[in-house]
């Protein structure tokens, strides 16, 4: 893995390895309107996975993105690229949400995220070759991106949901009698809540 990502995901995937099956499960409050850690980390796979089929789509065609984007795109894109920060408040894409996901433990999320991750970033380095400096993809959000702004992306994105896994793990830790998160679409409950 390129070590712009790895120096994210990979201490990631070590919190992730160590949470029980219950504990990934839990939602942070009672109305369900937060993620439970399981739902943080498939979100990024969903990320990583959506990135991976928009890669492979350009790779096939060859043809980098035909737009430059728009004004905002450039604007929260440098947020991204200069800060290393994401905007809060952004609800994530219906896309990226973690519906129904079957439960997992924390081995197994943090093998799948690995995985992701890792094909993505061999996709990444096909890139560079093809495409060279030029954009090799279109994000929903960011618009027009590089390989090394997807790399920075994931990696952002990555750091950007640590805390709220954190947050969620360690409620579940404090509260094991809480109820899991219901196998159900929480779309319309979470809208709003957790942010990309």
């Amino acid at each position: 893995m390129h070590p712009i990502l790895s120096r994210s995901i990979r201490p990631f995937a070590e919190e992730i390895a160590i949470v029980s099956l219950a504990e990934a499960q839990v939602s942070p409050d009672s109305e369900q309107r937060r993620w439970s850690g399981q739902q943080v980390v498939e979100h990024l796979i969903l990320s990583l996975h959506q990135t991976k089929e928009e890669l492979n789509k350009r790779l096939k065609s060859k043809n980098p993105p035909a737009y430059s984007g728009t004004v905002l795109q450039r604007f929260i894109k440098s947020q991204l690229l200069w800060l290393g920060s994401m905007p809060d408040g952004i609800p994530a894409t219906h896309s990226l949400y973690p519906h129904r996901p079957a439960p997992q433990d924390g081995p197994a999320l943090a093998a799948r995220l690995l995985a992701e991750a890792e094909e993505v970033s061999r996709l990444l380095a096909e890139c560079r070759i093809v495409f060279g400096l030029r954009p090799c993809g279109n994000h929903s959000i960011y618009g027009p991106l590089r390989v090394e702004e997807w790399r920075s992306y994931h990696a952002v994105h990555c750091r950007h949901h640590l805390l709220q896994f954190k947050r969620a793990i360690e409620f579940a830790r404090k509260h094991p009698e809480s109820p899991v998160q219901p196998d159900a679409d929480i779309a319309a409950a979470s809208a709003g809540a957790d942010v990309e």
